[in-house]
Order: C-alpha cells, then structure tokens, then sequence
C-alpha cells in the first residue's frame, strides 16, 4: 500500500511534536508521505513551516446539530439536539460546535488534490498526538484489506492510555442499554484518527451532503462517509487530541 498521512484544519497545538511522532509511528510502513492542508484564512507561521496548502474556508450554512434533514439515530446526537434547542447546559451552546463540519470538508478537500499513487488514507488533526510506539500494522492491514475506516481516540475516563488500544465491541446501543458497552461505535466513527482506503472516500458525496444540510457533524458525520452497512471499526488509545493526552 501507499500511505498519504493527512493533517487538516488549522494549525496549532505542538505541532512539531505531533508529526514528529506520527512520522516515527508511520515510518514502518514504508512507503508513507505527509501532506498538511489548512484553511486560507488560518495561515500562519506554522502551516507555513509545513508548506501547507491552503483551501477557502467554508461558510457554514446550517447547524449541523439541529438542522440536519434527517437526524443521526444516536440517542447522543438526540441528546446534543435537545441542549442546543432548549438552550440548556453552556457545553452544548458552544458556537465552535458549529464548526465541527468543517474538519470533514478539509479533508474532502485534501484528499481529492493528493497524488493518485496513495490508495491508503491515515487522516489527523494538527492538535492530535499519536502514540509513537504503538504498532498500528494490525489496524492498517484490517483497514485495507477489509476496505473499512477505523477510528482511534481517547474518549474521558473510557480510555486514557495513549500508546495501547482496545477495540470497541459492536454494540447498537439506546439510553437504556447498560453502561458497560461503550457508545463509542454505533452511528459513530472516532475521529482522533482515522485510517481508510482512499477508494471509500467520496469528495463529491461529502460536498453534496453538505450543501443539502444532509452531513451530520463530527465524529457521526465521519461515521455517515466512511461506513457502509455498518462495517466500520471503532478503536479507544493510539492517538488522542493533546489536551485529552495520557501517556501509559
């Protein structure tokens, strides 16, 4: 496989730290190559240090969290809606929430431009650590063989330990299923970082679900692009958002 290690959105975190870990967790693969990408209005000096190319920021016409045509099934996306409509808890009124499609839409953006020799996507954040001990071969060969998106990340007190992982069972759960089977699957895909083949990724759909109000945001529009008849795969540890990090 040819691997396009992908970083998106808008510069910032450790950065250095942060792809200097990914090039030591990606370097074993071989053939591996990273591309930065960030919004037009967002250069600065350190997107610039990664010759990042540059996409126009979108203009987000609708809430994702409120105004999609059809809603998520999961009872967590029911419960975000029901905050943000009621204008309850500040948490689910953060105006950012907004801007949560927008990660989704860089990366249409940055895979549609990337040399057609990459047919293995790993996509992260800027911000995101990854562990750089982990061996990731069994989810990347998982991932391309069984041509499936798998997501990784450190979700609270469900997980902390950035450089082991622990797959998360296939579970549909609802409000009354018991606490022990994680929500982290169902309608969800974990957006730390994923790893996907390039030929289930589909710009075009991503752009049309988005100018329809149609794309739900965040991890359960990642979910929406990336899974087909559910076949995707959820993963706690291996790479978190920094300020979620533990090292263990």
């Amino acid at each position: 496989m040819d691997i396009a290690v992908c970083f998106s959105g808008i510069a910032r975190g450790q950065v250095d730290r942060n792809v200097e870990h990914a090039q030591r967790a990606f370097s074993r693969f071989g053939s591996v190559d990273f591309f930065f990408a960030t919004w037009k209005e967002h250069e600065n000096d350190i997107s610039k240090k990664y010759n990042a190319i540059t996409y126009p920021e979108p203009e987000i016409h609708y809430d994702a969290w409120t105004e999609c045509v059809v809603d998520n099934p999961h009872h967590k996306y029911k419960q975000y809606k029901d905050a943000r409509l009621k204008g309850v808890e500040a948490y689910y009124q953060n105006p950012t929430l907004k801007n949560s499609l927008k990660q989704i839409l860089a990366h249409a953006y940055q895979v549609e431009d990337l040399p057609q020799k990459y047919d293995m996507i790993v996509r992260l954040r800027w911000d995101v650590i990854t562990s750089p001990v982990y061996d990731f071969r069994k989810y990347m060969n998982q991932s391309y063989e069984e041509n499936i998106a798998i997501g990784f990340a450190i979700r609270g007190e469900r997980w902390i330990k950035l450089n082991s992982c622990k797959d998360i069972d296939h579970v549909y759960c609802n409000v009354d299923t018991a606490w022990e089977y994680s929500r982290d699957w169902c309608y969800w895909l974990n957006d730390n970082m994923i790893f996907h083949p390039r030929k289930i990724w589909d710009s075009k759909k991503a752009w049309k679900l988005f100018e329809e109000k149609r794309l739900w945001p965040a991890e359960f529009g990642w979910y929406q692009l990336l899974s087909s008849m559910d076949n995707h795969h959820c993963v706690y540890g291996g790479a978190a958002v920094e300020r979620f990090r533990r090292v263990a």
